[in-house]
């Protein structure tokens, strides 16, 4: 009598067909970019602005294969507190479950709930809400597709600030920000998903190019002073690029 609780394989087996190169392991050449690029080189950006009609202002950026969503409701009153001289900024931070390789749930994890929190500092400053007493301002960044944890941070930093810009939300600067990863001595900004598996730290900025003022740094891995230092001022050149970029996104739109 054959076991009908036992499943009974195939009498012979084949190799999987792979892709043509999958087998080759990656190896990092900061001089040899995969993509082409220089180390002082960020990835071709576009913007778009009114993307989500039922919102106050939305954006939409891609940067490669990064591709992020954003909007902004508001502002609108806080029934949380009756009595404030000054608004509140909210920001939600998420990766859609199908944005990267690795299927991501739909409650918040640590990483959301982090970048969360450095969303909304690095947009505070540059939003005037000592003009908007009771109110609150929501925003909602969505990562629709992942390439590089850092960047994906840089680029909600950058789509949400245009948003509040499409919103017309009275702001001093628009923010843009950029990554950065530590190469040993060499720095590559904007650097990808396979890249940052190499990196011994990154760095982050946000900055605003019209009144040369940084509004927030993360950093993480050990480095010397002199290489933040020069990290720091390719960042700055960088945000100057996309801040051009996020003008133009605006002016397209008038």
């Amino acid at each position: 009598m054959a076991d009908r609780k036992r499943v009974v394989g195939p009498e012979k087996s084949v190799v999987p067909l792979l892709e043509p190169g999958s087998l080759v392991a990656f190896t990092f050449d900061p001089n040899r970019r995969k993509d082409g690029r220089n180390v002082d080189r960020i990835r071709p950006v576009f913007m778009k602005t009114g993307v989500v009609r039922q919102a106050n202002g939305s954006a939409y950026m891609e940067a490669g294969k990064l591709k992020v969503a954003c909007a902004v409701y508001g502002p609108r009153q806080n029934l949380k507190s009756k009595v404030s001289t000054r608004g509140t900024l909210g920001c939600d931070f998420k990766f859609s479950p199908f944005s990267g390789g690795r299927r991501r749930g739909y409650m918040k994890d640590s990483q959301e709930r982090e970048y969360s929190l450095v969303l909304e500092q690095a947009l505070s400053p540059a939003v005037r809400l000592d003009l908007m007493p009771k109110s609150t301002i929501d925003v909602f960044v969505q990562i629709l597709e992942s390439d590089g944890s850092a960047a994906c941070l840089a680029a909600a930093i950058t789509c949400a600030s245009l948003a509040l810009a499409d919103a017309g939300i009275e702001m001093v600067d628009a923010v843009a920000a950029c990554a950065a990863g530590y190469f040993g001595s060499t720095i590559c900004l904007d650097p990808t998903e396979e890249e940052e598996g190499y990196e011994g730290g990154s760095l982050v900025l946000s900055y605003m190019p019209s009144l040369n003022e940084v509004t927030h740094v993360i950093q993480s891995g050990e480095t010397s002073t002199a290489t933040t230092v020069k990290a720091l001022e390719l960042c700055v050149d960088a945000c100057s690029q996309i801040h051009t970029v996020m003008q133009q996104s605006l002016a397209a739109n008038v």
